[in-house]
């Protein structure tokens, strides 16, 4: 019977790739660490809006507040919605009933004014209308923060 030839190169490919398994087996699992509970990244919301307040200046609904002062970087305040809610002063008002706020602007927070920290809105009213305002501030991301206190204003 002929005896077949066994080729150096087939042995050490053999090996080879005995070798990268082994290897494989220890580093693939030191890969992996302790699993745990999957955890939130820490986002905080933009501050709230302090002291918000409504008065009637000539024609217009003037809102005034005091704007958070955030030092650090990864929460500062990007600007502020206005949420409003009219309703003529013909209908009763009801007690239990939901307040239904339509977003009324979106005011970017210029450095001038967050410098003196107090902002102003001002809309054109209509008559006879109850109005019920809103502020929410929103960060660099697009969160939102906690909503303002509710103003009320009626006007003639």
């Amino acid at each position: 019977m002929p005896m077949m030839k066994r080729f150096p190169g087939r042995i050490f490919s053999r090996i080879l790739l005995g070798l990268v398994a082994v290897a494989l087996c220890l580093v693939l699992p030191a890969g992996c660490g302790k699993k745990g509970p999957p955890k939130l990244p820490d986002v905080t919301p933009p501050s709230s809006v302090t002291n918000l307040a409504a008065t009637l200046e000539g024609g217009d609904v003037v809102l005034r507040w005091t704007a958070a002062v955030v030092k650090k970087e990864d929460q500062a305040t990007e600007g502020y919605l206005i949420y409003r809610s009219a309703e003529p002063v013909s209908e009763e008002a009801c007690a239990g009933c939901p307040v239904l706020f339509q977003r009324a602007a979106k005011i970017p927070l210029a450095e001038e004014v967050a410098a003196s920290n107090e902002m102003v809105y001002r809309e054109a009213f209509l008559p006879a209308t109850r109005y019920r305002f809103k502020v929410v501030p929103y960060d660099t991301r697009g969160q939102l923060g906690p909503n303002s206190n509710i103003v009320r204003i009626v006007t003639d």
